[in-house]
């Protein structure tokens, strides 16, 4: 099961996630993408949407599927913190509070070119008045407040990747291209493919 990035991160990087899953099923290795309440064609709002909730919707799909292997991107792995009876394979798994100061960083400069004054502490209150709208998501203020607080989890197995330009802890590092920063959805068919290759490797361990 792949679990996808968190908000404009999965819009940038659906199309790689797809090339992996075509990828791996050229090795052998059959998988899915399940969307996340709130998301893609979930009919759940958004705004009523929990950190909780996710992770006991993943939980929910994996136990569902009798899943054991799980590949998580970036915010995704925020998503898989009550699974510790799994294998986790992790790409550049990144913190709930670093996913919101990047949008909130987004929304200061689209409120500047508007003539509007805005800044970070004032965006984190008016979260917890009631919902934020961040880069054309509306963000309860529970999902605001949960994101904030959420550490990437430290599972028994699991497996951290990282590109070869992050200079963070991993377990290994693959060349590839930063998707999640782009402006507009992109793909890597290269990083895709080395993706793959590795979640192989790593379920044939």
């Amino acid at each position: 099961m792949l679990v996808p990035p968190l908000f404009e991160e999965m819009n940038r990087m659906r199309k790689m996630m797809v090339d992996v899953m075509r990828s791996l099923h050229t090795l052998g290795i059959s998988s899915f993408l399940p969307d996340l309440p709130g998301t893609n064609e979930s009919l759940v709002a958004l705004q009523r949407v929990t950190l909780s909730g996710w992770q006991m919707a993943v939980m929910a799909c994996a136990q569902q599927h009798q899943i054991s292997h799980i590949a998580s991107f970036r915010g995704g792995v925020l998503a898989i913190a009550r699974m510790h009876v799994a294998d986790h394979w992790m790409l550049s798994p990144v913190k709930g509070a670093t996913i919101l100061r990047t949008m909130m960083r987004t929304k200061v400069a689209a409120d500047r070119e508007a003539g509007l004054s805005t800044g970070i502490a004032e965006l984190t209150a008016r979260a917890g008045a009631g919902p934020l709208e961040l880069a054309g998501n509306i963000i309860g203020s529970e999902l605001f407040a949960q994101l904030n607080d959420a550490e990437i989890p430290e599972m028994e197995n699991q497996r951290i990747v990282r590109l070869e330009s992050d200079n963070k802890p991993g377990d290994v590092q693959i060349h590839g291209s930063a998707l999640w920063l782009r402006a507009e959805p992109d793909d890597d068919a290269e990083m895709s493919f080395a993706i793959a290759q590795d979640i192989d490797g790593w379920i044939g361990q």
